[in-house]
């Protein structure tokens, strides 16, 4: 799996689990690597969360 399949497949997760509040959970993880200075899954996490902005913004319609 590349690494924006990995991204969406993460949104995709948290959308499915947590609904309105998947961006909140993907911000929590992100500020959890940041304080680890883990920067490689910080910044994982952050394209997480713009992923979820994305598929938010531009909802898939085809069911």
């Amino acid at each position: 799996m590349n690494d924006n399949e990995l991204i969406k497949s993460l949104a995709n997760t948290l959308i499915s689990q947590y609904g309105d509040d998947a961006e909140t959970v993907a911000m929590l993880r992100a500020a959890e690597h940041a304080a680890d200075l883990n920067n490689e899954e910080w910044i994982k996490w952050e394209k997480v969360i713009i992923e979820i902005k994305n598929m938010d913004n531009t909802p898939n319609l085809n069911g």
